[in-house]
C-alpha cells in the first residue's frame, strides 16, 4: 500500500516513520500540505493519507477536502486525520472536511497500526465495489457505462487542437459460435478478446454482447485505422482450444474521430455506421467514417 504522511514538523514525521516502518508499505513523507496534494493527484497508486491538521501552506481541512474530491471521482483513498485538539466540535469539523478517521496527536503506535488495518479492510472493500460497478465480469475490461464515462473525462480535458478517435468492433457470426459450440465457447471468445494487446493510454470496454469499443486519445483517424488493423490481425490469429475442437473467429471494425465541438455520441454513431459498412462489405475488415469522408 502506498501511504502519504503529512506533518508540519520533521519530528512528527520521524515519530510516524518509526511507528509504521515495520509494515513494509511504500511511504512518502511531506511537511508541506500543497506539495502532498500535488503528489497525491499525480500518483494514482496512493491509497492512504495520514495528515496532521496543523499544517502551514495548506490546512489539514483543505487537504482532506481536496483528497475527498479525488476519491469521489472513483479513486479509493482513505484519510486518517490527526490533531492535538480533541475538542468534540473540532473533531466533528475534521470528519465533515472529508477525513475517514481521526486520531489524537501524538498517536500511540498500537492504535495507529490498528487503524491502518481498518483502512486496509475498507480499501479492499472499496476496490471490490468499484470493480463490480465498472468492470465487465467476463472480459475483465470496462463495462459500457464506465467506458463512456472515462471517454467523456478524456474529451473534457482535450486541448482545442487535441485528437480523439474511437474504434467499434464486434465478433463476426458470434451467434453461430454459440449455436455450434455452445455458450461456454462464446464466453471463451469474449474472454480472449479482453486480453488483446492495446496501445498505451487506450480505453477499452465491452459495450454489448459481442461488441467492443476502444477510444484512443491524441491519435487522429489514420492512426486509429492502423490500430484497428492491428487488433483485427490479433483476433484473426486467435485459436481457442475447446474440448477436442479449435475455434477460430474474426471481427469487423468501424473507426471514427471526434470533430470540434461535438459530443462523444456523435463520434460513436459514425464509428457504428462504419462498423456496419465493414460487415456489409464482407466482414473481417476495417472501415472508417469521419465527418468529412467515408472509407
Amino acid at each position: 500500500m502506498h501511504i502519504v504522511v503529512v506533518d508540519g514538523s520533521r519530528t512528527g514525521l520521524m515519530i510516524l516513520h518509526r511507528m509504521i516502518e515495520h509494515r513494509g508499505d511504500l511511504v512518502t513523507y511531506f511537511i508541506d500540505g500543497q506539495e502532498a496534494l500535488d503528489f497525491i493527484r499525480a500518483n494514482e497508486d496512493v491509497e492512504l493519507v495520514i495528515t496532521s491538521f496543523e499544517l502551514a501552506s495548506l490546512s489539514g481541512s483543505q487537504l482532506c477536502w481536496e483528497v475527498r474530491v479525488i476519491a469521489d471521482g472513483g479513486r479509493p483513498i482513505y484519510v486518517i486525520a490527526m490533531s492535538a485538539n480533541t475538542d468534540l466540535e473540532h473533531v466533528v469539523g475534521i470528519l465533515d472536511a472529508g477525513a475517514d478517521d481521526f486520531m489524537m496527536k501524538p498517536p500511540r503506535a498500537d492504535e495507529l497500526n490498528a487503524r491502518l488495518r481498518v483502512a486496509e479492510r475498507t480499501l479492499t472493500m472499496q476496490r471490490h465495489l468499484i470493480a463490480m460497478a465498472t468492470v465487465d465480469d467476463l472480459s475483465k475490461i470496462l463495462n459500457r457505462r464506465a467506458f463512456f464515462e472515462k471517454v467523456e473525462q478524456v474529451r473534457s480535458g482535450l486541448q482545442p487542437d487535441g485528437a480523439l478517435s474511437m474504434i467499434l468492433f464486434d465478433v463476426d457470426h458470434f451467434k453461430r459460435i454459440n449455436d455450434v459450440y455452445g455458450h461456454a465457447a462464446g464466453d471463451e471468445v469474449i474472454a480472449h478478446i479482453g486480453k488483446l494487446r492495446m496501445p498505451p493510454d487506450a480505453i477499452f470496454g465491452r459495450i454489448g454482447g459481442e461488441e467492443f469499443a476502444v477510444a484512443i486519445p491524441d491519435v487522429p483517424l489514420d492512426g486509429a485505422m492502423s490500430v484497428a488493423e492491428y487488433l483485427r490481425e490479433q483476433i484473426e490469429g486467435i485459436a481457442i482450444e475447446f474440448g477436442d475442437q479449435e475455434i477460430a473467429f474474426t471481427a469487423s471494425f468501424g473507426v471514427s474521430d471526434l470533430a470540434a465541438g461535438e459530443a462523444i455520441g456523435d463520434m460513436a454513431r459514425r464509428a457504428d455506421t462504419a462498423l456496419y459498412h465493414a460487415k456489409n462489405s464482407g466482414r473481417n475488415r476495417v472501415s472508417s467514417f469521419s465527418p468529412l469522408s467515408v472509407g
